[in-house]
Formats: C-alpha cells, sequence, structure tokens
C-alpha cells in the first residue's frame, strides 16, 4: 500500500470522481524504515523555479537527487544524445539536495543518474513541475517532461510527470523570468509542487507500479483541495507543425486552434484540468508483453 493511505471510490471505475490523499508524515520521521530516495528531472532547465519549488517539496519526504538538463529541452520526446558527448556537471543552488547539471535532454538525465551518478536506485522518479501543460495524444509523444519519467518507466521504477496549466499572459512572463516568476505564479507553483511531492510519495513501495507513469496536469491555480479527477489522454489532431518561412524553408509553429476529441470512458485530461480539476492519468507499461 505504500506510506499514503488512499480514501477513494475505485479509482478506474467511476470517471469523475475526486482523490483524497492523507500522508501520514511522522511514518518518515520515525526510524520505523529507511528514508526514500526520489530522482527529479524536468525539460525546461535545472533553473527554472517550477523545478526548484518541487525539489524542496520533496525533500520532506527522503532524500532527493536532481539530475536535469542545462538548458530549455522541450518538445524533445524520448531523444538519446548519440552524436556528441553529454557533459555532467555539480550544481549546488538547491539547499539539501544532491544535483547535477546536465547538458543533454530529460533522457539523457535519468538514463545517465542512474547508471553512474545516484549512490542507490530511487523509489521514485519525477519529472517537472512542466511550465505549461502536456496532455493527450500526439502531444504525449514530444513532450520532454514525459520523456523524463517514460525513461524511468524503461528501468522499472514508478515515474511521475508533472505539468501546469497556464494562461498567455502568466507563459509569457514565466518565460521572461523562469527563475524568480512574478509573486502570484510562484504561489500557484509552491502550491503544486506541495501535492505533487506528496503524490509521489505516495508512491513509495507500492507494488505493481515498476513500468507505470503518472501523468499529472495541474490547473492554472491549484489549491489545497482542488479533485484529483481520473483521466486518459484525449486526442487532437495537431496537423502541420510548420510554416513556410519561406521557398523550401519552415520553421516550427504550434497553434492549439485544432481540433480536440474526448475520449470513451474516463474523461479527457484536458478537459478536466481546463476545468479547473487535477488530471491524472495512469500510463501503465506492465501490461505490456
Amino acid at each position: 500500500m505504500g506510506l499514503l493511505r488512499v480514501r477513494r471510490k475505485e479509482l478506474g471505475r467511476v470517471a469523475h470522481k475526486s482523490l483524497q490523499l492523507v500522508f501520514p508524515r511522522d511514518l518518515l520521521s520515525a526510524n520505523i524504515m529507511p528514508k526514500p530516495t526520489f530522482l527529479l528531472t524536468n525539460d525546461d532547465g535545472i533553473n527554472v523555479y517550477f523545478i526548484q519549488a518541487l525539489a524542496k517539496s520533496l525533500i520532506q519526504y527522503g532524500n532527493v537527487y536532481v539530475a536535469a538538463p542545462a538548458q530549455e529541452q522541450s518538445w524533445v520526446g524520448r531523444r538519446i544524445t548519440r552524436s556528441a558527448e553529454v557533459s555532467v556537471s555539480r550544481y549546488n543552488k538547491i539547499p539539501g539536495v544532491t544535483a547535477w547539471e546536465i547538458n543533454g535532454t530529460p533522457s539523457d538525465s535519468v538514463n545517465i543518474a542512474l547508471s553512474y551518478l545516484l549512490p542507490e536506485q530511487p523509489n521514485v522518479i519525477v519529472s517537472g513541475i512542466n511550465v505549461g501543460w502536456n496532455a493527450m495524444l500526439p502531444l504525449l509523444f514530444s513532450s520532454g517532461t514525459v520523456a523524463g519519467a517514460l525513461e524511468g518507466a524503461v528501468w522499472g521504477i514508478p515515474s511521475v510527470a508533472l505539468s501546469m496549466h497556464l494562461h498567455e499572459e502568466d507563459f509569457e512572463a514565466v518565460k521572461q523570468d523562469s527563475i524568480n516568476p512574478p509573486a502570484h505564479i510562484r504561489a500557484r507553483v509552491d502550491i503544486a509542487a506541495k501535492l505533487g511531492a506528496e503524490f509521489a510519495a505516495s508512491k513509495v513501495g507500492t507494488d505493481n507500479l515498476n513500468h507505470t507513469v503518472f501523468n499529472i496536469n495541474f490547473p492554472t491555480s491549484p489549491k489545497p483541495d482542488t479533485p484529483w479527477i481520473n483521466t486518459q489522454p484525449g486526442q487532437i489532431d495537431m496537423g502541420s507543425l510548420f510554416a513556410e518561412t519561406r521557398p523550401g524553408h519552415y520553421a516550427f509553429q504550434y497553434t492549439e486552434d485544432t481540433k480536440k476529441t474526448a475520449p470513451s470512458g474516463l474523461p479527457s485530461d484536458f478537459e478536466v484540468f481546463s476545468a479547473g480539476n487535477i488530471s491524472l492519468s495512469k500510463l501503465d507499461f506492465n501490461k505490456l508483453g
């Protein structure tokens, strides 16, 4: 059952039901069991406020290691750096956390950390918090944040991908200063970080999650009591991702003015976080093979 007791109504069977989490914090402080270990990565870069807030929230639950890209790596999917060396440097700007700045992708970061950097295999891998949402197919396959969690699942480690929807003006504000964004954004990120860390801690010691990714999308303004709703990835018809800039030359151009289709059964991840709730999609690869 792990460290977290979950009071719920058959998650996965009842759609649109909220998830109520209760974490016995005194359990970790007691010498009943060793502290769990978490590996944290992202695709926006190690300096971004979002990942640092998450690292600080995770510290209360165990030992935290960070292995994250030195620069933004959005839209890289599961890219592995094959034709160049990947450099790794210690990063000392997150108090209480052992961290490395990696000149590569999220998948590079997790793979190298698990192979060479960590003293032990982590209990849970956490990727995020992403600046912006990560929902619907095929966007999940393009996301560096989700890819970091997928790399953990490849290694047989329960993994969590965290993303947060931002209004356009807030998104632009973060792009202007991702290290110290406006106070109202930091306050919302801090709440998402606390909730995300609590959820990740709930997966420590849970059976049958070795090859599982939990893809979580927070709404723009999450609250401590915002409902968690089980979802599945919706569908989106993206069409072309490029615009012709001059004959024979094309530049990336993404627009949200695309057709979205809700799946049958559980509600769509996009639909849920757009309505102000927390979307929780379980990507279970244990059933394959």
